[in-house]
């Protein structure tokens, strides 16, 4: 089967390549990029006034598989992503059994195969059970398949067990993404420590509390020679420790949320329980310098921390609610309307954010658009208008900050190995 796409504006980071140019697709690989292409018997996308980009790659994701799946499951989460523009997805551990044995990772792999619309890799849990006091699995589950190892939904208390499966990881080149709060700080805080937590009353969050987490999981890192990941940056303290880490030659790595690099703390003045997560949205100032981190490579990815709940779950009184929201199906309208348009990213810095780096970060052979490469991609039209509308995702939670807000930037197509997936909003599969 033969797919050639004609006419896009192909965005190739890995190769600082920007051009107008045809792209012609393969048995799943693509086979030649360049001008005026032609192949007898193709199947040809007009992708003229398109961007075509190498697939969106988001590194935490909760599908909520095995055990809440009320949630979320793997069909539902997979076309989701599709629809976001998402080829490639990483599953946090956090699930009921959790993530914490190679039988558990290899049935989410089989099951993905069989199940999923995009492709689907595997976290494992840091601990057994996520409960802090032995370590899980890590090789057996690193052989099996995890591209990475962590105690996501919580921060780890336990420093000598963090320091330990660190030394271990490092053994097997594989990063440790970490959950930054010290919980002592934050325990039954709602939102951000602050101004606007005074004037509602809610109990807060302090920033400090990441800072603080942040500290000493980059302190262990250094220790034991290790990758580090840190989840979900959201404190302007956190994004200068990063960047003093990377200074010193720590092999630390950080994303940042489209909507904590968006929204602020003024956005919980609805009550809306769609503006509750962990880390909180944060005030201006912590806005201002993760937009900065991101800017100066401090911050080398975004990713969604795409945690759907089951409406009744949401559907609560603000403080007993649980923080998450869905993030797929927005996120690239989201990062092109407050990122893009703003002049803030360039489309090889905003696609290189969310395709080619969290690759390098998972040492994943993707997020690149070239000869012999798996042709994983991701087509958008950066200046289309559109209205969220949650009633019409194909994820389980339907709860969003972003419900009913404009957006400039939409995903038209995703192609996974050679085969749309999505196309004009359509879910394929």
């Amino acid at each position: 089967m033969k797919l050639l796409l004609k006419g896009g504006r192909i965005v190739n980071p890995a190769q600082s390549f920007d051009a107008v140019a045809d792209l012609l697709i393969e048995d799943g690989h693509v086979i030649e990029i360049g001008e005026n292409i032609s192949a007898e018997g193709a199947e040809i996308f007009d992708a003229e006034g398109l961007v075509v980009a190498p697939g969106l790659i988001d590194m935490h994701v909760h599908l909520r598989e095995p055990g809440l799946e009320a949630k979320e499951d793997i069909v539902s989460g997979t076309r989701a992503a599709a629809a976001g523009g998402f080829t490639t997805i990483a599953c946090m551990p956090n699930t009921k059994p959790a993530v914490d044995s190679s039988i558990v990772v290899s049935g989410i792999i089989h099951r993905a195969q069989y199940e999923g619309v995009v492709n689907v890799k595997v976290i494992g849990a840091l601990s057994k059970g996520q409960e802090g006091k032995e370590l899980a699995e890590i090789g057996d589950m690193i052989f099996t398949g995890a591209v990475a190892i962590s105690d996501d939904g919580s921060s780890l208390n336990n420093n000598s067990l963090l320091k330990t499966g660190l030394e271990y990881t490092s053994m097997f080149d594989c990063p440790v993404i970490t959950h930054s709060e010290d919980e002592s700080l934050v325990e039954d805080g709602v939102m951000h420590e602050g101004a606007v937590s005074a004037m509602l009353g809610m109990k807060g969050r302090p920033a400090v509390a990441e800072d603080i987490a942040v500290a000493r999981d980059i302190m262990l890192a250094e220790y034991a020679d290790a990758k580090l990941h840190i989840a979900h940056v959201s404190s302007k303290g956190a994004v200068e420790l990063i960047r003093q880490a990377k200074k010193k030659g720590i092999k630390v790595t950080a994303e940042a949320t489209p909507h904590h690099l968006t929204l602020t703390d003024e956005a919980v003045k609805t009550f809306d329980t769609a503006t509750k997560v962990n880390p909180p949205l944060r005030s201006a100032d912590h806005v201002d310098a993760l937009i900065k981190g991101l800017q100066d490579g401090t911050i080398d990815a975004i990713a969604t921390d795409h945690a759907p709940h089951a409406f009744e779950e949401k559907d609560m009184e603000y403080k007993v609610a649980p923080p998450g929201f869905t993030g797929m199906e927005t996120a690239l309208g989201v990062v092109l309307t407050g990122l893009y348009h703003t002049g803030t990213l360039t489309l090889l810095e905003l696609i290189e954010r969310m395709s080619t780096a969290p690759a390098r970060i998972l040492g994943l052979e993707a997020g690149v658009l070239k000869v012999g490469c798996n042709a994983d991609i991701t087509i958008f039209d950066a200046d289309a208008e559109w209205i969220v509308d949650s009633r019409k995702f194909y994820t389980k939670g339907k709860h969003t900050p972003f419900d009913k807000k404009p957006l400039k930037g939409k995903v038209v197509a995703t192609i996974v190995k050679g085969k749309f997936v999505m196309r004009n909003g359509e879910v394929c599969t």
